[in-house]
């Protein structure tokens, strides 16, 4: 193939490849339609758009092997042109590229059929080497426009993702600005959302917070993904939040916390449910993995506030520190619903033993077990 025509008029390989042009509408539309069948994110694209895009393409394609030229700098910008529309839509890369070896192969397909019984039936097969000489041109500048412009995006979209977390978290901005970015990553804002924190410390590392964001994309619904001082935060809509939660402890490594929020809808309930989901994960740090709010609702709420409630607890710690047996008691009274024949099951004694426990308990804490208010400020002292 050259840079210049060699193929004279009525050169039997041009005379095929105008044949073929001379149907290029036709030939625009099935094609357009192999690609659909057999890559279904090209639904997502609009489907005029890209029967005008293939049309362009099959006609410089087929001008090229008529006349045996390469393809020009000004047709392989205007592919690339048209491939970074193909990234705005999220179309893969992969996909983009192989719209163009499913137009080469039923191109050669219909090559073949129309050189039989013609004057190029036996030299039709000198088309396959340039054909693919413009496959493989086309497809390096394909390759490239999607490289920049998912750095692009992807820039852009970490900037938007953090400026998201940082008017959650400060509340002061007008709702329409957070509104507007919500709308911008995808989110309903008048929706439900759920948060998730874990510790910022794994993810502070270049490229690991990214890792995530891209683990997360394979999840249903919709995740957003930032660092907030000493927490690792991530909004989500519509997404089961433990199969995130086991995506953070995944990539986080054996140490790796995360605490859980609870389902809040609109603006306010996310930066409420990051609240819950820092609540959290203070109780995870304490002992387990993956916590939800729902679950130590009670204790991740008095955790901010240990100081404050700190006289209330002084003498059930005390008393559980040096009578195990009375706090044992009080913890499996509880767990009994408040029953002393089924907690003295349990610790296998009499129940008038567990009776005289919880009158001990009660003498020396101050809080009496079998008023509510009692047996509650008992267990939070028992087990913070």
């Amino acid at each position: 193939m050259t840079s210049s025509p060699v193929r004279p008029d009525g050169h039997p390989l041009r005379v095929l490849c105008e044949s073929l042009l001379s149907r290029i509408e036709e030939l625009s539309v099935v094609v357009t339609d192999d690609i659909r069948r057999e890559l279904p994110s090209y639904a997502a694209f609009p489907l005029a758009e890209q029967r005008r895009t293939v049309r362009s393409r099959l006609q410089a394609l087929l001008r090229g092997l008529a006349l045996d030229v390469e393809p020009t700098a000004e047709q392989l910008l205007e592919f690339q042109s048209e491939s970074r529309r193909r990234a705005y839509y999220g179309l893969p890369v992969q996909d983009a590229l192989a719209t163009f070896h499913i137009g080469a192969r039923r191109l050669w397909d219909e090559l073949r059929a129309a050189a039989r019984g013609t004057a190029a039936e036996d030299t039709a097969v000198e088309l396959v080497a340039p054909l693919w000489a413009w496959v493989q041109a086309v497809s390096g500048v394909v390759a490239d426009a999607f490289a920049v412009e998912a750095g692009s995006r992807y820039g852009r979209e970490a900037g938007l993702r953090q400026r998201f977390l940082e008017l959650l978290r400060t509340g002061g901005a007008p709702r329409e600005h957070a509104a507007e970015i919500a709308r911008e990553l995808g989110f309903d804002p008048d929706g439900d959302f759920r948060a998730l924190c874990a510790p910022a410390a794994p993810w502070a590392a270049q490229g690991h917070l990214g890792l995530l964001q891209r683990a997360a994309r394979q999840l249903p619904g919709r995740v957003s993904c930032g660092l907030s001082g000493q927490l690792m935060v991530a909004v989500t809509q519509r997404v089961d939040p433990a199969d995130l939660a086991n995506r953070v402890i995944n990539l986080g490594g054996d140490d790796a916390r995360v605490g859980i929020g609870l389902d809040r809808s609109g603006l306010a309930g996310a930066e409420m449910s990051i609240g819950d989901a820092e609540r959290a994960l203070a109780v995870a740090e304490l002992g387990g993995r993956a916590t939800s709010f729902e679950d130590v609702w009670l204790r991740a709420s008095l955790i901010d506030s240990r100081e404050r409630l700190h006289p209330l607890f002084a003498e059930v710690r005390r008393v559980t520190g040096e009578q195990p047996l009375l706090a044992e008691t009080v913890i499996a009274f509880a767990d009994s619903g408040s029953s002393l024949a089924q907690a003295a099951t349990v610790l296998g004694i009499h129940p008038n033993t567990v009776a005289y426990r919880l009158g001990q308990w009660h003498k020396l804490t101050g809080a009496d077990p079998r008023t509510f208010a009692g047996l509650l400020r008992s267990v939070v002292g028992i087990t913070d």
